[in-house]
């Protein structure tokens, strides 16, 4: 083994207690909710001692924010795996649409998370102000996205591309609730698949009076 490699294993070893943290994080906040959860609630579930949650976060918000990152890093990176090929579809809006519902069924549970502590932000000045700086680089990145994938199809936006990114993330956000409430995980209900629809159909109308033909494109 060389000596690269010996170096890297304990940055690799805590890259996955990182991780395990994370994810034990979103299923306890998930489960309990932000303000409730402790981090003694977060270590049991990932099977780690106080120390090891120390050893990487000072507080349960720094964990939040890490969460945050790889959460949306994640459900961009999903999004534009689905977006790559639209430019050789007969109707891109309608497939980018189809693409990406299907796509984000998984990140219904992040999306319950995010919500719950942004109530727990309207009480905390801190937390508020981190999460505005964590929407507004999810926003950045979103719009640029929105944009790339605009001139790439050939289409030209009727309104501004940071505009489209702030209502499609409302709108997203918005029917995820409206499903949960309507049904339980998994359940396949009628409320799931009505706020599916919904969604679906929304967006249709959103992307379509939002976009037109560019003249100047070949597609």
């Amino acid at each position: 083994m060389s000596v690269d490699e010996v170096e890297a294993r304990p940055r690799r070893r805590r890259a996955e207690t990182v991780e395990r943290l994370l994810d034990a994080a979103l299923e306890t906040f998930a489960e309990i909710g932000f303000a409730a959860a402790t981090v003694e609630d977060i270590c049991r579930r990932g099977g780690f001692t106080r120390g090891a949650f120390y050893s990487s976060f000072h507080t349960k918000d720094e964990l939040f924010a890490a969460l945050f990152t790889r959460e949306t890093a994640r459900n961009l990176a999903r999004a534009e795996e689905q977006l790559a090929g639209l430019e050789d579809e007969d109707d891109p809006v309608t497939v980018a649409v189809e693409r990406c519902l299907s796509a984000f069924r998984a990140d219904r549970t992040w999306v319950l998370v995010h919500t719950e502590y942004a109530l727990y932000a309207t009480r905390h000045p801190e937390a508020a102000s981190a999460l505005r700086r964590h929407a507004e680089q999810l926003h950045r990145r979103l719009t640029l996205l929105i944009e790339a994938a605009a001139t790439r199809i050939g289409i030209r936006l009727t309104l501004p591309a940071n505009r489209l990114a702030r209502i499609v993330l409302a709108l997203h956000d918005g029917v995820v609730i409206r499903e949960v409430l309507g049904g339980s995980p998994g359940s396949g209900s009628a409320g799931d698949r009505a706020a599916s629809d919904l969604e679906r159909t929304a967006l249709l109308l959103l992307l379509r009076s939002a976009t037109s033909a560019d003249p100047s494109a070949t597609h």
